[in-house]
């Protein structure tokens, strides 16, 4: 979604019959960083990933008039398992998991942005005040997806049918997109490297992290922004690769981190746990 869309629909959260409840201009630049690092935004508060949503004031001191609270809504099959259940219920449970995980990294990277994140308040709140320095600069919307690249699909890759279905299937439940290819916004799927002569590997994924192709084309381009454009996509990648590592755990993957000592750190995928907060 281009961001000009973006403001259009979140239009609605920004009024109220008293006048702005956010800043526009701020809403406008969050909403621009979120598109950016390829992440989902729920407008008019439905559908997953983030919304957002007027921060409300701790107490008579707090003044936060035209700021914003972050949320994360998770896919609607797990927000309507978590919904009908108590609080110490498996799918309530991966629920608070998912929500602060993945509010945690939005405060990890959107600093990269040059937006100020101050999370881990007392009421809950993951609140932007303002931002602090001018945004990565990258080119127009890249449009519609293009083709996959010979041999970047997971099933070329020689990914295991069933781990595909597994991650894609907590996935959803979670509100995050899975790329189609190595090269697409979203969780990619790339076979993982073995680490000595025992460790099979064979149909298992190392799943990582592909911001928006608007920014990776900014971050690998020649310009003198292109420097800040990479912090940005590196920041984004980390956050997001350490949040889905325990947010798609909570969701049923059956995951493991793999530290090599030569190697980059692998986030392996293996299928689907045996106890899912919700059955498929």
């Amino acid at each position: 979604m281009n961001t000009a869309a973006a403001r259009q629909d979140t239009a609605a959260e920004r009024t109220s019959r008293g006048g702005p409840r956010i800043d526009p201009l701020l809403a406008d630049r969050v909403t621009e960083a979120l598109l950016l690092a390829g992440l989902p935004v729920g407008y008019g508060g439905h559908g997953p990933g983030v919304q957002l949503r007027p921060a409300r004031p701790f107490d008579d001191s707090d003044d936060c008039a035209g700021l914003i609270a972050l949320h994360w809504e998770p896919g609607p099959r797990l927000a309507a398992a978590a919904a009908m259940e108590e609080f110490q219920q498996p799918a309530a449970a991966a629920g608070r998991v998912v929500t602060s995980s993945m509010q945690n990294a939005l405060a990890e990277f959107l600093p990269a942005f040059g937006i100020e994140v101050e999370a881990g308040r007392l009421d809950g709140e993951t609140r932007v005040g303002r931002t602090s320095g001018p945004a990565p600069a990258t080119g127009q919307d890249a449009g519609r997806d293009t083709a996959a690249p010979a041999g970047s699909r997971p099933q070329d890759l020689g990914i295991g049918a069933h781990v595909v279905d597994a991650v894609r299937r907590t996935a959803a439940l979670a509100g995050l997109p899975v790329a189609d290819h190595l090269h697409a916004p979203g969780i990619t799927l790339a076979p993982c490297r073995p680490v000595d002569d025992g460790d099979d590997t064979t149909g298992v994924a190392d799943l990582r992290w592909n911001p928006s192709r608007r920014l990776s084309a900014a971050a690998d381009g020649d310009t003198p922004a292109a420097e800040r454009a990479a912090r940005a996509r590196t920041a984004v990648q980390d956050a997001m690769r350490h949040a889905f590592g325990a947010v798609l755990g909570a969701c049923g993957l059956d995951l493991q981190w793999c530290r090599p000592s030569a190697l980059p750190y692998q986030l392996r995928a293996y299928g689907a746990a045996e106890q899912p907060p919700v059955r498929h």
